[in-house]
């Protein structure tokens, strides 16, 4: 449906709209991005054939663009994501926070991509003020340093978990930067004996949030003196007002691997808006609507300009490489191979499938397996690929048998 509408304007004088907004190079990877998204799933265009090589039946699968512009892609990707992830997941309660940013710093956060990688670094300071306790540090008569054995007591977590994806659309397609953000309810002391967090300290946790909000919206890069002007303007504006920046815990726990799995999920890298929510279009207008949350989930319906739509849906695709998906603590992937060996113990064991996302789905949604015959009951092997030269500016095409 996407495509369709994609093909109903004039793509060029959109990307000439939204390009003031863009460094050349994430010009340059939306333009690429949209041409790879309208070849995808093309057979003209490219495809992998496979064929048995007792009886000659064969298989041709059509390239795919792993686009973040492709709902189809996108849904892959994040059911792939998460059934890797499975694995990693503790068997312990967790809690799923969303950090927002207010209505009058959004538009900073266009200006100056770079500022948006910086938010998820700045939940974790805030986690890491509520895990180690840094107000009763601060608080010490006696300074310790950070260094010292003691600078944690037994009190402290000092190893948390915590994995964050970045937004940067609402449900209605505006810009609106947050972050959603999975945090344990506790982790290990220096000793490494599991502690759980019995509460979030709401009030630190809004106050953090906010400094470190304003700062980076305050010390960013922006493309002229005008925009710096006015971000400061806003920053100073909202330091003064006693405004707590809006952040909601969730109402609820999320007390199993697969439930947690399940909340991830939900928030990975997708397409902005999925496409059984466009209700009509045409050559002038496109019709979609939303659940509102902020009144009780109702349904919502938003008509806009058929060009607006484009823009919308295109300006929120991020950078080439952009990390969008950050895990820290124990969820990160640097860490010492004691906690290691510590956190596997607090793993749930899940059977692996034998099946990828693609063969998987392709069983359950077919009865078939794609790369086995269906006749012979053996794989198939690979017979023929073909690239067109509309992907990467040559032909690819290779007969193996």
């Amino acid at each position: 449906m996407i495509k369709e509408i994609l093909s109903l304007v004039n793509l060029s004088h959109i990307l000439n709209f939204i390009n003031p907004f863009l460094t050349q190079q994430h010009f340059e990877y939306i333009k690429a991005s949209i041409n790879k998204f309208l070849l995808c799933r093309d057979i003209k265009a490219g495809f992998i054939k496979y064929t048995c090589t007792e009886c000659g039946h064969f298989h041709t699968i059509p390239i795919t663009c792993k686009s973040r512009l492709c709902p189809s892609c996108g849904f892959k990707y994040s059911a792939t994501w998460t059934q890797k992830m499975i694995n990693d997941i503790l068997n312990i309660p967790h809690r799923h926070i969303l950090f927002t940013i207010p209505e009058e710093l959004r538009p900073f956060f266009s200006y100056d991509r770079t500022l948006l990688s910086k938010l998820a670094k700045a939940v974790n300071e805030v986690m890491k003020y509520q895990f180690h306790n840094i107000h009763k540090k601060i608080a010490r008569k006696f300074k310790v340093p950070k260094s010292s054995p003691n600078y944690f007591t037994n009190s402290d977590i000092v190893h948390y978990g915590l994995i964050t994806v970045i937004h940067t659309f609402g449900r209605d397609l505006k810009w609106n930067p947050h972050i959603h953000a999975l945090v344990s309810l506790g982790g290990f002391t220096k000793n490494f004996t599991f502690k759980k967090l019995d509460y979030f300290h709401v009030p630190s946790i809004a106050g953090q949030w906010k400094y470190l909000v304003l700062n980076i919206v305050q010390n960013g890069n922006y493309p002229n003196l005008k925009i710096k002007n006015l971000a400061q303007k806003a920053v100073s504006k909202l330091y003064k007002e006693d405004k707590r920046l809006f952040f909601n815990v969730g109402s609820g726990d999320v007390n199993s691997p697969k439930g947690i799995v399940k909340y991830l999920g939900r928030y990975l890298a997708r397409a902005p808006i999925a496409e059984y929510k466009i209700t009509y279009y045409d050559n002038e207008k496109v019709t979609f609507f939303f659940n509102d949350l902020a009144d009780d989930k109702k349904k919502k319906y938003v008509t806009m300009d058929i060009d607006k739509f484009v823009q919308q849906i295109l300006i929120h695709l991020p950078p080439k490489n952009f990390k969008m998906i950050n895990r820290f603590g124990f969820y990160g992937r640097n860490i010492t191979a004691k906690l290691k060996n510590i956190v596997k113990k607090y793993k749930k064991s899940f059977s692996k499938s034998e099946y990828s996302f693609y063969v998987k789905q392709s069983i359950d949604t077919f009865g078939v397996h794609p790369f086995m015959c269906p006749y012979c009951k053996i794989m198939m092997d690979i017979q023929e690929i073909y690239v067109s030269s509309d992907w990467y500016g040559r032909t690819i095409h290779k007969v193996y048998f």
